[in-house]
């Protein structure tokens, strides 16, 4: 009865990945025009993206819903708002983990299954197949909480990379006598498409739905965890509270960030050389020393002919 599984499950796995095989080389063919055109990466970022795998996301999402906890919603949530990936859902990233983890333990058992026979593996065997096989699964289950923690740290990091210019253009409306609002617009349109300029750019959408002015920074705070970012926020939100002009607040900010910068800059540079001793004692001074020490050897152990 088990062999009869196990061929069985074997035969799904071609059927599929034959039908994979299929569908994937009939879009190939189909886009080769725009893959001339457009490059290889472009069709097929475009391909996943309306192809079979977000339909296919959707629907398994929809048959695991009751399975998602209310916890699990909640971060998963918070990681696509973080990552800007508003056209996905949690059913999908949740589907994703699903089918990734079963993708792996299939593919264990049925490499595990050519390479040894289940019949003729002893208990010692099945005990570590299973280990092997739960951790493979559990890896392909993080590997989408992963993908967009990574996501979100790279935001991070652009948008710290942009703030001081952004701040800079800032200034320089709020210093030509416009109003803060006037003055972000003008920023977001002279700073180049990215991380920052698209998160301004919602917090000013959102100022004009309706939403006060403090509670769209605060909006923004959140969705943010940046720390330079947060106190920018919280310094423009007590200055407006308290009349303040905002010119002076973001200029001596806009300072900070860029002294904050610099140092950031020197402290990478003095962690170079730390990080360079690793790779110096495991790769270049053994060769070193084997190039100086070989020719002494030879003359000691009188090698020469």
């Amino acid at each position: 009865m088990f062999k009869t599984m196990l061929w069985l499950a074997l035969l799904s796995g071609a059927l599929a990945i034959s039908a994979a095989l299929f569908v994937t080389s009939r879009a190939v063919f189909n886009s080769l025009d725009q893959i001339r055109n457009t490059g290889l990466s472009a069709v097929f970022r475009r391909w996943l993206e309306r192809g079979v795998l977000r339909p296919l996301l959707t629907w398994v999402g929809r048959r695991l819903l009751p399975f998602i906890t209310w916890n699990q919603r909640h971060r998963l949530n918070k990681l696509l708002v973080r990552s800007a990936l508003s056209d996905f859902d949690y059913a999908q990233i949740f589907a994703s983990q699903v089918l990734l983890s079963l993708l792996a333990l299939l593919g264990y058992w049925c490499v595990a299954s050519v390479g040894a026979p289940l019949r003729l593996a002893t208990r010692a065997d099945l005990l570590l197949s299973v280990l092997f096989s739960v951790s493979a699964a559990s890896l392909c289950w993080w590997l989408p909480i992963l993908w967009l923690r990574q996501r979100y740290r790279q935001r991070i990091n652009a948008i710290e990379r942009s703030l001081p210019f952004f701040l800079d253009m800032v200034g320089l409306g709020l210093g030509s006598g416009q109003n803060l609002q006037a003055s972000l617009q003008l920023a977001c349109d002279h700073v180049s498409d990215g991380a920052l300029k698209a998160e301004w750019l919602q917090t000013l959408g959102d100022i004009r739905t309706g939403i006060t002015r403090s509670e769209a920074l605060r909006q923004l705070s959140v969705r943010i965890e940046s720390i330079p970012l947060r106190q920018l926020i919280s310094a423009m939100i007590q200055g407006e509270s308290l009349g303040q002009g905002m010119a002076h607040i973001i200029e001596v900010y806009g300072a900070q960030q860029r002294a904050r910068r610099l140092m950031n800059a020197e402290k990478l540079a003095l962690q170079a050389p730390v990080k360079m001793l690793f790779p110096l004692a495991l790769f270049i001074f053994p060769c070193t020393f084997l190039v100086l020490g070989f020719p002494v050897v030879v003359q000691l152990l009188g090698l020469q002919p």
